[in-house]
């Protein structure tokens, strides 16, 4: 870890256990700072922005409410604890889509496109991606979000999936496989290992 990223770690910490206290400058720090690694993996999991944006605030509403609780051992269990309350929102956010019978999951992963430009058509491997990221399991899809688009280690995606680190690489290789019946090996292992 680089001098930049223990600067930044040590004042999440500080704005974490001051937002515990009610202090909403330092919970904006901790949006600030934090928001666009949970829209990603949001937006990989509901695959629809409107749904990932409101789906976003309610996580900050949830982490909010639930961070005078909240005790600040680690960088990694702030990120577990953040990760659990934001799947727990996709999870709802399926059983209602379901329950109202409506489709959460179109066929638009504009997250892993790296254009800012919306014009800009889609390469062809991302087709072949975005295709074989839908045929994965809920699971799966998951644990590759948390590690590839949110960037978490091994230890917070073990935190968040409430589960031990051994579990989180096992379910990741596991992801990386699946992944591999349906685009070749040596694509996988470019852009996933």
């Amino acid at each position: 870890m680089d001098v930049e990223e223990r600067k930044n770690m040590s004042e999440l910490r500080t704005f974490v256990v001051s937002a515990s206290a009610g202090d909403r400058e330092a919970f904006r720090h901790v949006y600030d700072f934090s928001n666009d690694k949970v829209f990603r993996f949001l937006l990989g999991q509901l695959r629809d922005r409107e749904l990932a944006l409101d789906t976003l605030q309610e996580t900050f509403i949830d982490l909010w409410k639930a961070l005078p609780k909240f005790r600040f051992t680690s960088d990694e269990e702030f990120w577990g604890f953040l990760f659990t309350i934001a799947r727990r929102k996709v999870y709802a956010v399926r059983k209602n889509a379901h329950k109202a019978n409506v489709a959460v999951d179109n066929e638009t992963l504009e997250f892993l496109h790296e254009s800012t430009d919306p014009h800009t058509p889609l390469h062809e491997d991302d087709r072949a991606l975005h295709g074989a990221l839908a045929k994965l399991g809920i699971l799966s899809r998951e644990v590759l979000g948390l590690r590839y688009w949110s960037e978490l280690s091994f230890k917070e995606i073990a935190l968040a999936l409430e589960t031990t680190e051994n579990t989180a690489k096992v379910r990741h290789h596991r992801a990386i496989k699946e992944l591999q019946t349906y685009l070749p090996t040596s694509y996988v292992e470019q852009r996933f290992i």
